[in-house]
């Protein structure tokens, strides 16, 4: 989740060489043969704000462990009343509810591992995980097909699992697999605070049924055909960390950048083309910068949601109460995290800074490269700067602010202080490393990183390891020290 709308205010409170190989080289299609596929049913009743499923997960076991067993993160049960953790803040409900308090709910009534019932039981933190028994261990490299009947009510809430006005979100709409490491299922609940995401790339193909008065964007290329006022559309993916779309009463504009076709849905937008243009643009221009963008679609939607936007692979959802100039904004961030999150993923739970300082930093290093969209670069940075620097003299406790950048999302006090150290003092961090090391070194990091993570999982030491090589020279303590929060004070 994105926050725009927050970071504009505080502000407001104080005051192109393409690289065809370095991230994007070709291969989705041979990628693609080593990894799970999901294939997923879902048809949306309007009525009841359903959506009944069926999901047959084609799994291979890319671990190094045998597995006797199987988690998936359970996301829509996180807004069902009495959830011990709720997708929203106790500070944002009038926002995300605006028709009132609402829940919603995900329960699955049936597994099945080949043609047999499957033992199963939900567990985790907040009864929010599937954990199914395998009738046989799955050896390193071992296939087995999992299928799960599921039905997931949405809440009427401004979100990314919800519906709200003229659209409907389906983030997060279907059993999601952990990812396994260091011995165990990451099983993390759904924090209020920042993307409380972890996945790892997989193929999905997706059929969705629902009301023709809608059309659907999303991730991969979606085919629709309609009959008796009933839309199906069927969408293909393949290397993709997730699966999500929005249903809308959308108006639509399409444009090309290289190979990729570029897709607005829209319904209360006075100046599309504008908006078009600014995905079309940062793509371009992220493309040029990072490594070529590797897939056929990108699919930017208008749509409820409670803060700026949201990515998801090949589609980002846009909040509907933005400003023209942070509608903008939103845009070209959630375009920079089809790199930093989608074609380089990071654990968001553990590391949000990773993905989250890189787009932010990302989208003010678009007007800088752009300068036609007369966005002073120095005074974006300026004012970061300074809002910063206030947040930590009005904010700290009586022994100072924790300004670490290394926790996870369950270690930030609140939201105001996740939007600090990871977008604010993120950027900075990045900005004060460009000036330090160069253009050159800088980019040429950045897209030695998305070429030697390229549809894998990227820690922090990794990043770090692409500006030493890059750069020659050691930077590990420079890193540390602002991830650490040593750094409070800095000259710009």
């Amino acid at each position: 989740m994105k926050y725009f709308k927050r970071i504009a205010a505080l502000l407001a409170l104080v005051l192109c060489v393409t690289a065809f190989a370095a991230c994007g080289d070709g291969g989705l299609e041979d990628v693609s043969k080593d990894l799970s596929t999901y294939t997923i049913t879902a048809e949306y009743d309007e009525a009841t704000h359903t959506l009944s499923g069926s999901l047959r997960l084609d799994y291979i076991n890319r671990d190094e462990i045998e597995h006797g067993d199987l988690a998936f993160h359970l996301y829509g049960a996180a807004y069902r009343e009495g959830a011990r953790f709720s997708p929203i803040a106790s500070t944002d409900e009038t926002s995300a509810y605006p028709d009132g308090k609402s829940y919603g709910d995900m329960k699955v009534s049936s597994v099945k591992t080949g043609d047999k019932d499957a033992k199963f039981e939900i567990g985790g933190s907040d009864s929010d995980i599937l954990v199914v028994s395998l009738p046989d261990k799955i050896l390193p490299g071992g296939k087995t097909t999992v299928e799960i009947a599921f039905t997931t009510t949405l809440a009427n809430v401004r979100h990314r699992l919800g519906y709200s006005g003229k659209t409907v979100n389906l983030g997060g709409f279907y059993p999601v697999l952990c990812v396994y490491e260091d011995g165990a299922y990451r099983t993390d609940p759904y924090y209020s605070n920042g993307d409380p995401f972890y996945t790892d790339i997989a193929n999905y193909s997706v059929t969705i049924k629902y009301p023709s008065k809608y059309k659907i964007a999303c991730t991969g290329a979606a085919t629709e055909t309609s009959a008796e006022n009933v839309t199906t559309a069927t969408s293909e993916a393949k290397a993709v960390r997730d699966f999500a779309a929005t249903l809308g009463e959308f108006e639509c504009k399409e444009t090309t950048v290289g190979n990729t076709a570029v897709k607005y849905c829209y319904y209360a937008d006075t100046n599309p083309d504008k908006s078009l243009k600014a995905a079309a643009d940062a793509l371009k221009t992220f493309s040029d910068k990072f490594g070529e963008y590797p897939y056929e679609t990108f699919t930017v939607a208008q749509t409820a949601f409670l803060q700026g936007g949201m990515e998801y692979p090949n589609f980002v959802m846009i909040s509907d109460k933005l400003n023209e100039s942070i509608y903008i904004d939103a845009i070209i961030h959630e375009t920079a995290h089809q790199w930093w999150y989608g074609i380089v993923g990071n654990n968001e739970v553990d590391y949000a800074w990773l993905d989250e300082a890189l787009a932010e930093y990302s989208t003010s290093l678009f007007y800088k490269l752009c300068p036609d969209y007369e966005v002073d670069f120095e005074k974006r940075i300026s004012d970061a700067m300074t809002s910063y620097l206030l947040y930590i003299e009005l904010y700290k406790p009586g022994v100072g602010a924790d300004t670490s950048m290394d926790r996870t999302l369950a270690e930030y006090a609140n939201a105001m202080e996740y939007t600090y150290m990871t977008y604010v003092k993120g950027q900075l961090m990045f900005d004060n490393l460009r000036r330090m090391i160069g253009d050159d070194n800088f980019f040429g990091s950045l897209k030695t990183y998305c070429s030697e993570n390229r549809l894998k999982i990227a820690k922090p030491d990794n990043l770090i390891a692409c500006f030493e090589k890059t750069a020659s020279r050691e930077l590990k303590g420079y890193f540390d020290s602002w991830i650490e929060g040593k750094v409070q004070m800095f000259a710009h």
